[in-house]
């Protein structure tokens, strides 16, 4: 059986030949090439976020405590730099950044349907601060500003299926070594796979990536350098990861260099 597989594909290939058809080898990314290419690190330390759902009676969808932030990030390297955080909802975790971090400049990037929640809180910030309101994914305001030290992008990469743009956008307006601190759903299956749901009745889909997709993807877009912290709510679908921008996304392309072509040139 193993030579008349072997026969049959190169019998397909020598008639691809004939047709005028390019012939090549797909190289998908593996493990092994992650794990060379990247530096990834499972941190065990304590994060006093234990929760069995992020569902709050007050707050329904509320990702890290707030308390927890000081925890996974150094406050004084951050201290006085500039911030973004997207999604920022119900402001909770706004008002850490602003009282913490004291940020130079704090801008939040959502979309204009949220303005509402918005005005409940921003006008006790005491940091400069501005929204850049839209889709991230052409948030074309952002890429005018100077780049941020520190990105919070928490509990929004699974509502979308677009997780290449974004992380790509995310890595645009970030400094070179700058920092992003993502947080999302993810699918304990062990390999790189993003699951796909939809709901009907609102008609927007979801992409639950698992943990060595979020590898990918982050690797994909110049984000390699990672550590995950799993003390974060242990037996959950939830993970938190601590990121650096390591590669420079050249314009008008959507991946790092380091990525391998699917189709040899």
């Amino acid at each position: 059986m193993s030579g008349l597989r072997g026969f049959a594909r190169r019998a397909a290939w020598s008639a691809a030949v004939r047709l005028g058809l390019q012939v090549y080898e797909p190289s998908p990314e593996n493990l092994p090439r992650l794990d060379e290419f990247t530096e990834y690190v499972e941190d065990p330390r304590p994060v006093s976020d234990d929760r069995a759902t992020t569902a709050t009676d007050d707050l329904p969808d509320l990702t890290l405590l707030p308390d927890a932030l000081g925890e996974v990030l150094e406050i004084d390297r951050f201290r006085g730099l500039r911030v973004l955080e997207v999604g920022p909802k119900y402001g909770v975790h706004a008002r850490w950044i602003d009282e913490k971090l004291e940020p130079s400049e704090l801008v939040f990037s959502d979309f204009a349907s949220d303005q509402h929640l918005h005005a409940k809180w921003v006008d006790g910030l005491h940091s400069k601060h501005r929204f850049v309101y839209g889709d991230l994914r052409d948030a074309r305001e952002l890429l005018e500003l100077e780049p941020f030290d520190l990105v919070f992008f928490l509990g929004v990469l699974y509502h979308s299926i677009h997780h290449l743009p974004l992380l790509g956008m995310l890595n645009r307006v970030t400094k070179a070594g700058g920092s992003m601190l993502l947080e999302t759903t993810v699918d304990s299956r062990p390999d790189a796979l993003v699951r796909l749901r939809w709901h009907p009745d609102t008609g927007k889909a979801k992409g639950v990536p698992s943990i060595q997709a979020v590898r990918l993807e982050l690797a994909w877009t110049g984000w390699r350098k990672v550590r995950r912290f799993t003390g974060y709510r242990p037996g959950t679908s939830e993970a938190l990861f601590l990121c650096e921008k390591t590669d420079e996304l050249r314009k008008g392309a959507d991946l790092a260099d380091v990525v391998t072509p699917h189709r040899p040139r």
